[in-house]
């Protein structure tokens, strides 16, 4: 997602939220017909709001429920599934068809969560929580020679489940809006990756080709996440918030991953083991491509290069959501 969408959608977040503050104030106003209503409408509702709030005791607990777009590098990932893409413009490269279309990067996706949060005081918290995000981006490629051509599509899917840990700190900024500054460190648990490619032929032949991997630990998937943000308080307990967090997350390899290859006419080839990263270099350029092996590979320097990837999660989000005192 580019800045300049994050931007305008937050700005849309923003005049929505002061539209569901200030509406219900107007209605009351356009409905009052006597000189007296009008005058006690002059009190200003913010500052009898934080005095009421003000004298209240602070809630011990709050909630926070949240959802929203998500951006992710995923580096090694999209290198590895562009393998075949990459093929077929190296077949194009040396004369042999054409190719329309190419690999599509997976970058972004959603992701929802909910945070449980020990107030300390009314301005700092610590709180844990979890989620679920996912990342998925679909490819079409054909490469034609002759009166011959081919299809290649794919849809992979990148998804995770965090558990946070952090420090929710909540600064004033009026009587009615709140700065918010959150930040710790993240375990991505129930790690996967799930891909699935296929060629369809012009005489109606067909190739699948699957790779599932995986990683449960989430001890060894450690990253770090801040975000910063502003709360509308909607009533004494309940506040509307928006945010932009960043992440840091460079996480290893799969613990497992399998890979099959499928074919028209019933056969299926299949291989477990754990997933590299298989690099050639050529004079065009290099070419990088997913393999599962049951033992590490040997590498070829400097024509071939076997390498364990890294997940790389590290990307930003924009979430909105509601929290509320407990």
């Amino acid at each position: 997602m580019r800045i300049r969408e994050i931007v305008l959608s937050v700005t849309i977040a923003v005049l929505l939220t002061s539209c569901l503050v200030f509406w219900p104030r107007a209605a009351a106003a356009a409905g009052q017909s006597d000189r007296g209503s009008k005058d006690a409408l002059r009190i200003d509702w913010a500052a009898a709001f934080q005095t009421e709030r003000t004298e209240s005791r602070y809630s011990p607990l709050a909630l926070r429920l949240f959802g929203g777009f998500s951006q992710v590098e995923a580096g090694d990932i999209n290198n590895g599934l562009d393998g075949n893409y990459e093929w077929l413009k190296f077949y194009s490269a040396y004369g042999w068809g054409t190719v329309t279309g190419s690999y599509n990067p997976l970058h972004n996706g959603y992701h929802a969560g909910a945070d449980l949060i020990f107030q300390i005081n009314r301005n700092v918290g610590i709180g844990i929580g979890t989620g679920y995000m996912r990342f998925s981006k679909s490819s079409l490629a054909t490469w034609s020679f002759g009166t011959e051509d081919a299809k290649l599509s794919g849809t992979p899917t990148l998804s995770a489940v965090p558990i946070r840990l952090g420090l929710f700190l909540t600064v004033p900024l009026a009587n009615w809006v709140n700065l918010t500054i959150n930040g710790g460190v993240a375990a991505f648990a129930a790690l996967k990756l799930d891909s699935r490619q296929r060629f369809d032929y012009s005489d109606g032949d067909w190739t699948e080709m699957s790779l599932s991997a995986s990683k449960k630990a989430a001890i060894d998937n450690l990253g770090f996440e801040g975000s910063l943000g502003l709360e509308f308080m909607i009533s004494r307990n309940t506040g509307f918030f928006v945010e932009v967090l960043g992440r840091y997350a460079r996480l290893k390899n799969f613990d497992k991953a399998t890979m099959s290859d499928r074919y028209q006419w019933g056969d299926v080839e299949t291989i477990e083991g754990r997933l590299y990263l298989e690099i050639y270099r050529y004079a065009q350029g290099d070419l990088s491509t997913f393999t599962v092996e049951e033992t590490p590979p040997v590498s070829d320097p400097p024509y071939a290069v076997f390498t364990e990837p890294k997940i790389d999660l590290s990307g930003f989000s924009l979430q909105a959501g509601l929290r509320i005192r407990l």
